[in-house]
């Protein structure tokens, strides 16, 4: 009898099929904790949860480095949801649900809307959060987490504030880089000394600016490498007498608001917390002639009946004008096109002829406001006259 052959009918080595996500890692560290963690630690972290798990495939790694958690506007979060967005990303992998974010309502909306939304995985590998595996209390928890974060942040940012406005109040120097003519102390942080190469620069342009020189004529010597604002900022800058002003604007870093100016009554005033490079003769002298120049200035120009309604039409920002006197015309420039340019009895010519007026009618602030949302200058002829009303 013949034998038959016996052959199993389950294939015990059938691949089973899983799926492989496309995994970001995505790592953040806050400017104030650069100095105890480095963010390289939490991305080796991240990949090392990552090595022994074959479903999730590093895509590509994503740091903001030296950006708050309580907002979502940084750059490589940005370009993260990007990625996600056009699918080269299905799953997010963090050290921990702060590095994310630590403002409670957006991480909220990510967490529960956005990333289910787009069909994104998201992991929390410290706090044991995984979207995908997500039991009902663990809602609760990562809500409760996220508020937790969010307080967090608000008592960094105020403990980070009252710390550094009384550091400002005992006369230390706290800013992030030395202004021209100082450097740090190198046996104290807080401490400024004179840098003596630069300090001879700042003596020489005071001295000619108190011997009658305008800031015009010393930008020009210099070739432009210093503006005539970069100079009128250090000739009024009161640290070169060896006054320390501190706290001028302050934000929040909680909110992440933008700089305010603090008034003057406000602000911290130390005397001889820096030595001086000049003295406070020359410093009152120098100022002095300034602010005569300056009143001189304004008290021979003409109101310009086209401030504050002129705008660049290539960029859209305000043009700005200035009097000259040798023209004894207004000059309109646009800084950032820097080609854009119309003079005032040019523009008087063209509100002429678009309002059909005759040539003797005289052209007011008053004149213009009444019939003109805002005038765009696109080149010196080519000019558009928004109405009162009108769009653009």
């Amino acid at each position: 009898m013949a034998r038959k052959s016996r052959k199993n009918p389950i294939n015990n080595t059938e691949k089973i099929n899983f799926k492989v996500y496309k995994t970001a890692i995505y790592a953040r560290l806050s400017r104030e904790n650069q100095e105890f963690e480095k963010i390289e630690t939490q991305i080796d972290e991240i990949r090392h949860y990552i090595e022994n798990r074959r479903i999730f495939k590093l895509t590509d790694i994503y740091a903001d480095n030296g950006y708050s958690g309580t907002n979502f506007r940084r750059p490589e979060f940005e370009r993260l949801m990007e990625d996600v967005r056009n699918r080269k990303i299905d799953c997010i992998i963090v050290r921990d649900l702060s590095r994310f974010a630590r403002e409670h309502i957006g991480a909220e909306d990510y967490l529960n809307n956005i990333f289910p939304f787009l069909g994104v995985r998201f992991i929390a590998i410290n706090d044991g959060y995984d979207n995908l595996n997500l039991e009902p209390q663990e809602y609760f928890l990562a809500s409760f987490k996220n508020l937790a974060h969010e307080y967090f942040a608000q008592e960094t940012s105020r403990k980070v504030g009252m710390a550094t406005r009384e550091l400002q109040k005992q006369g230390k120097f706290i800013s992030s880089k030395a202004p021209f003519g100082y450097r740090r102390d190198p046996d104290d942080k807080y401490k400024l000394i004179i840098k003596d190469d630069e300090a001879e620069i700042i003596r020489k342009l005071f001295e000619r600016v108190a011997n009658g020189e305008t800031t015009v004529k010393i930008s020009r010597d210099l070739g432009g490498i210093w503006t005539i604002s970069k100079i009128c900022n250090i000739l009024k800058n009161e640290i070169y007498k060896g006054v320390l002003v501190q706290h001028k604007t302050e934000k929040s870093l909680y909110k992440n608001e933008a700089f305010h100016k603090i008034p003057k009554s406000e602000q911290f005033r130390s005397e001889g917390a820096v030595p001086a490079i000049v003295t406070p003769e020359l410093w009152d002298k120098v100022n002095a002639l300034i602010a005569e120049r300056r009143f001189k200035k304004h008290e021979e120009s003409p109101e310009n009946p086209y401030k504050s309604l002129v705008f660049c039409g290539k960029c859209g920002k305000r043009v700005l004008s200035g009097f000259r006197r040798k023209r004894a015309d207004f000059e309109l420039n646009c800084r950032h096109c820097k080609g854009v340019f119309s003079c005032g009895k040019n523009l008087d010519n063209m509100v002429r002829n678009h309002l059909k007026l005759p040539e003797n009618t005289e052209i007011t602030r008053d004149f213009l406001n009444e019939r003109f949302e805002k005038i765009l200058i696109f080149d010196r002829y080519n000019i558009t006259f928004v109405g009162r009303g009108e769009s653009e």
